[in-house]
């Protein structure tokens, strides 16, 4: 049988099953799209798992885990006819601002070359026949492993109406800087693309996120919090939580630890109540991350977190690269905290995850600054948290008018029983002692702008920007 028969009879049986597309099969999506008009936010259409699994691992719920996308051409043909029919019925929808394609492909496979080329040969004849339905909606196209590795977007994906981009996942195991985003952003340039980031989030670590979402809207880069609902003490970064039904136990008992095995009756009844428990108004916000992402209310900056474009926005003067290994192009000096000893290599405790940089001080000498972006609107108070050995001249100013001109006193760290002040989930100190450091307030603001703040003689170690509304 020939390619070309094959296909034929392919689109034959999916014109003959067009009764199946019935409206009820898209009547969830339609009410999304619409509540979305309703309130001006832009959808974007995560087609997140393709015909036959495209990954490799379970997010595309393939069989036995493989990417039989790549292998198997009617499964390939399937998946073009699938979106087919979504751009027949959206391709009008003004308001889904573009689709992201497919969810992190050929990842954890010893097949990654093997199948690269393959993957390039779907998202480019993908884009093809969608063109000739739908010519306004923007594609984003995911690279390999994890949606990590991007190199094979050296050239243009779609040639026609070039509308297209590459979608990023990050997480907190990348590290926050530009160099983390580096060769992506370098390919955006070249092939004048836009860069999303089609998942982020992770563990409750707010100094992760105001790091790399800053960076991320620097570089003029979107991002799209995973998950927007999660269960109540998962830890994640997400919007909304929601409880599970008190018999939720029963499923998980029985698929992780082989316990008895629900009837269907009741499975299907605590199933429906887990459903009852997703609805918006049973959920409760959660807004502690909120000044985070957003850079409003109450919420701290790392020092070591300072805006990342070097027009303007900081100016290291060191000679050497900084020991802490982060951020080495800025010539900043970077140093742990007093008291906190990393682990070599390989030798980490087990437990959470410790990042380095998580204890890590901004030095500033003389002539050096760091800027820091604040987008509360009403009128609020900024303190840093520091350490120095003498007397430090220190000037502060937002958007050009000065907060702080002056001198700060000597400040020594402290031993304190506090949990890290970024992490609550770090309740166990790694040495003997916990330092903190002396809070100094520079002065009360209102309205958004970038802090900049410059030692004009001396030299103090930084360890937050504290941002507090008024009569908080």
């Amino acid at each position: 049988m020939t390619q070309k028969t094959r296909i034929f009879i392919i689109e034959e049986k999916a014109q003959n099953q067009k009764a199946s597309y019935n409206e009820d099969s898209f009547a969830m999506l339609d009410d999304v799209l619409d509540w979305c008009e309703t309130y001006q936010v832009y959808a974007v259409v995560d087609f997140h798992a393709a015909t036959a699994g495209q990954s490799g691992i379970p997010c595309d719920d393939g069989v036995d885990n493989g990417q039989h996308l790549y292998d198997d051409e009617e499964s390939m043909e399937r998946m073009f006819l699938l979106m087919e029919e979504f751009m027949r019925r959206y391709k009008d929808r003004w308001i889904i601002g573009a689709y992201d394609c497919i969810n992190e492909p050929i990842s954890m496979t010893p097949r990654r070359e093997e199948l690269t080329p393959k993957l390039v040969y779907f998202y480019e004849e993908m884009i093809r026949r969608c063109r000739k339905i739908d010519q306004k909606h923007l594609f984003l196209l995911n690279g390999t492993q994890f949606s990590s590795l991007t190199y094979f977007f050296d050239h243009e994906f779609d040639p026609e109406y070039h509308n297209w981009g590459i979608s990023l996942h990050a997480y907190e195991m990348v590290v926050p800087e530009v160099a983390s985003l580096a060769s992506v952003l370098r390919t955006c340039r070249e092939q004048k693309i836009c860069l999303w980031m089609g998942e982020t989030g992770g563990r409750n670590e707010h100094a992760w996120q105001t790091t790399m979402y800053e960076i991320l809207a620097e570089y003029h880069a979107g991002y799209n919090l995973w998950c927007w609902k999660t269960v109540e003490g998962a830890g994640c970064a997400s919007i909304l939580n929601f409880n599970v039904p008190d018999e939720w136990h029963l499923i998980t008992d029985y698929a992780i630890n082989g316990a008895a095995k629900p009837s269907y009756e009741h499975a299907q009844a605590i199933w429906d109540s887990y459903l009852e428990c997703l609805a918006v108004d049973k959920c409760k916000e959660n807004t502690q991350y909120h000044p985070y992402l957003l850079r409003e209310g109450n919420f701290e900056i790392p020092a070591i977190g300072y805006n990342a474009l070097p027009m303007d926005s900081h100016r290291g003067l060191s000679d050497l690269p900084n020991a802490a290994g982060y951020r080495l192009y800025d010539r900043f000096e970077l140093v742990y905290e007093k008291g906190y000893h990393p682990e070599p290599a390989g030798f980490a405790a087990p437990g959470p995850i410790k990042h380095p940089r998580d204890h890590v001080q901004l030095q500033l000498g003389a002539g050096e600054y760091a800027s820091y972006t604040i987008r509360e609107k009403e009128t609020y108070t900024v303190s840093v948290t520091y350490c120095a050995d003498k007397e430090v001249k220190v000037q502060a100013a937002i958007q050009g008018e000065t907060l702080f001109e002056g001198v700060m006193p000597p400040a020594d760290e402290k031993v304190t029983s506090d949990v890290h002040p970024y992490f609550a989930y770090e309740t166990a100190p790694n040495t003997l002692e916990r330092f903190t450091l002396e809070r100094f307030t520079l002065g009360t603001v209102t309205g958004e702008g970038i802090l900049k703040i410059e030692v004009l003689d001396g030299c103090a170690r930084f360890g937050q920007i504290v941002i507090r509304k008024s009569g908080k």
